[in-house]
């Protein structure tokens, strides 16, 4: 198994925050704005020194609880202070994005982070559709096309037009491309059977998040029958978990702080807020323990076989 850091920029609030989206921008402090972006940079040199695989980033907008509206800027910022670890987009949220400059953007990423960036691309949810003002019942086309178009520009060695039903493009021609080759490690990230399909139908990995062992064995039960069925295997390591968790030294302790865990949109100052990663196809997992009341959050892969 691999272990991912998920960092969130957690922004820590000078006073307590009303439970709402989107949060008032006349809320943000920019004090604690400032802090959230070094904890940033200090929490990944951290996870790197502890040994972790992955530290990751995902796209959200107008709340403070992930502070990470522009995956690659996050990134690139990241990258710029670690050496060896690797740089997951978990995800970059495709159907309000320009899928061209996204795949431009990450194909910058990739090559300056010398080879280390996984990507994760993913829908979002219903509010973050309102972020731009989108259709939601669109979502679902604008994903798939958008994923499809941005496999495409990394493929692709000539220029091509698309003339797609929710993007449109006379000539595409990604400048540079990633330095993995063929391509960085690429997951569809969702719990729905149409990420599944698009994964199995695109040859990609699946990555699934925070919900119960058994239900997330059936997701990935159904996306490698839907891989089968497009004539295909995937490696272990093509199925990551994402679950969150709550460290402490022992069990027992971290037992306890669960059951006094503040249920609020922000944490409170001194403890963020914690996952970590195991595949769904062991079929469960203690949590991991390390200093109390740190959070930390892991997406993992299983290399050996029989997932």
């Amino acid at each position: 198994m691999q272990a991912s850091y998920f960092e969130t920029g957690r922004y820590y609030a000078p006073s307590n925050l009303p439970r709402q989206w989107p949060m008032p921008a006349g809320a943000y402090d920019r004090e604690a704005g400032l802090r959230a972006f070094r904890g940033m940079v200090e929490r990944s040199q951290y996870a790197e020194e502890l040994g972790f695989d992955w530290v990751s980033v995902s796209e959200h907008h107008y709340s403070p609880r992930i502070l990470t509206p522009s995956l690659p800027i996050a990134a690139a910022y990241i990258a710029s202070q670690v050496h060896d670890i690797k740089i997951a987009l978990l995800g970059p949220i495709v159907p309000q994005s320009n899928p061209v400059l996204l795949a431009e953007e990450m194909a910058m990423l990739d090559t300056m982070a010398e080879g280390r960036l996984i990507v994760g691309m993913l829908r979002g949810t219903t509010n973050e559709m309102m972020t731009y003002d989108l259709n939601p019942e669109e979502s679902r086309e604008r994903t798939d096309e958008g994923m499809e178009l941005i496999l495409r520009a990394w493929k692709e060695p000539e220029p091509f037009g698309w003339q797609g039903r929710h993007f449109h493009y006379r000539t595409v021609s990604v400048w540079p491309k990633p330095l993995q080759q063929p391509l960085p490690p690429i997951y569809a990230l969702g719990t729905s059977s149409e990420a599944s399909d698009f994964a199995a139908r695109n040859h990609v990995g699946l990555g699934v998040s925070f919900g119960p062992f058994d239900a997330m064995g059936k997701v990935t039960a159904y996306y490698k029958d839907q891989c089968a069925r497009w004539g295909w295997q995937p490696e272990p390591h093509q199925i990551i978990y994402r679950a969150n968790i709550l460290i402490a030294e022992t069990d027992d302790k971290a037992q306890q702080a669960l059951a006094q865990y503040p249920r609020q949109a922000v944490s409170p100052p001194g403890c963020w807020s914690s996952t970590s990663a195991t595949s769904p196809a062991r079929g469960g997992g203690r949590p991991m323990s390390t200093a109390p009341c740190r959070s930390i959050s892991a997406a993992g892969r299983r290399r050996s076989s029989g997932s």
